[in-house]
């Protein structure tokens, strides 16, 4: 692309930074004798894990994130398997944070190993946005020793699926244009967001490849699979919001939920009930950090034959309180689950949240109970932070 700067005419240029094989990636650098070889990063198979990263050695065997670790295993018997080391994987994430830093200060994590940057304006310190690519790349393999993948767009999505085009170590840049003529032709899924379930339901509307989505977008159908058509169609043409947020400039959150996959399913109603009120504790305890109270309670279920069912409920007033979100997440259980059916995944999550201080009667009409309860979580809380999450559990979670 010699000094060309292809960018010249866009309003806004974003780049999408995408570690390669990110965890995998580190262990291989840790333990150089590893180099070379299938590596698969993940749990244990015997409590239903799945690969969190692995190798590119290993994705010739047909594994990849997201995959029962005893699916991985069938595939790729030989593969050498570890259960990570979080905290190191913090430490270099936090690195590239700074790294990123030093080249725009509008940096938003998108993950632990991708990051989106808006470097409107900052790439002409380089001449280009190839010439900048280049050098942030070579200072995280200084700095690291681990490689990443770029993907430069006018739009966030261009970007992310950008960075997918030329890996492991690539650069990519995408201009609408590009992004039609690559992207088009394709499976309707390789649109970033579109799963197997979306697929499906678009492959059952005759929605086979991108082209046919852009095609159809002025047609409402009926059970369209996501919030609405005008959403996918944005996402089809590459139209998406173009904006970047720094850290301490992220949107508002518009839900927060934990969910976990059980070791074994669950047939008895109580463990479903000690595992709701766990699951409830940490997504009061995430409210309560972001300032946040939540008025709508929901909860996920998936059975032991994958059926999965959601339910919610509204709430009188907003909470941020493991006892009510339990109370409520408890009363959407329907009866069969324990009695007749067995689970295999719980989840809870509150949405329709707001900023605790845009909420002023939460304070003014609270009765002792709701103030004794706000009081006995803060101090739950400042424990939890000095001393970490286990030194202080609720009744009833010992599962």
């Amino acid at each position: 692309m010699g000094g060309i700067d292809r960018t010249k005419d866009w309003k806004k240029v974003i780049m999408h930074v995408d570690m390669d094989a990110f965890f995998a990636s580190v262990e291989t650098r840790n333990v150089p004798h590893l180099k070379g070889k299938p590596v698969i990063v993940g749990g244990d198979a015997r409590y239903r894990s799945v690969v969190s990263t692995c190798s590119y050695e290993a994705r010739r065997f047909g594994v990849h994130s997201g995959m029962p670790i005893a699916k991985a295993k069938r595939l790729c018997p030989h593969g050498i398997y570890i259960s990570g080391n979080l905290r190191g994987y913090v430490h270099d994430a936090a690195v590239l944070i700074s790294i990123f830093e030093e080249y725009t200060p509008i940096v938003e994590p998108f993950s632990i190993d991708e990051a989106m940057l808006d470097i409107t304006g900052c790439h002409r310190i380089y001449g280009t946005v190839e010439n900048m690519a280049k050098q942030l790349k070579a200072e995280i393999n200084g700095r690291l020793s681990l490689t990443c993948s770029v993907g430069i767009a006018p739009a966030r999505m261009i970007a992310k699926m950008a960075s997918g085009e030329n890996k492991p170590d690539g650069i990519t840049i995408m201009d609408r244009e590009d992004f039609k003529r690559i992207y088009f032709p394709r499976p309707v899924d390789a649109l970033w967001g579109i799963g197997e379930k979306t697929r499906i339901a678009l492959n059952n509307m005759g929605i086979y490849t991108v082209a046919d989505l852009v095609e159809r977008r002025q047609k409402k159908k009926g059970g369209y699979p996501i919030e609405t058509d005008s959403e996918l169609s944005a996402l089809s043409r590459g139209l998406e919001s173009t904006s970047v947020y720094s850290i301490n400039n992220l949107p508002r959150e518009k839900s927060m939920s934990h969910e976990t996959t059980l070791v074994a399913d669950l047939r008895d109603i109580n463990r479903i009930y000690s595992t709701l009120l766990l699951l409830s504790d940490k997504v009061a305890r995430r409210l309560r950090r972001g300032n946040y109270v939540g008025r709508t309670v929901s909860i996920k279920i998936r059975s032991s034959d994958f059926t999965t069912i959601t339910r919610d409920r509204t709430l009188t007033s907003p909470t941020d309180q493991s006892k009510i979100i339990f109370e409520n997440a408890k009363k959407l259980v329907p009866v069969k689950y324990g009695l007749k059916t067995a689970v295999r995944l719980l989840g809870v999550k509150v949405s329709h949240l707001s900023k605790k201080c845009e909420y002023t009667q939460l304070s003014l009409l609270s009765s002792g109970n709701r103030r004794k309860m706000n009081l006995s979580s803060r101090v739950i809380d400042s424990i939890r932070d000095r001393y970490g999450e286990s030194i202080i559990k609720l009744g009833g979670t010992g599962i």
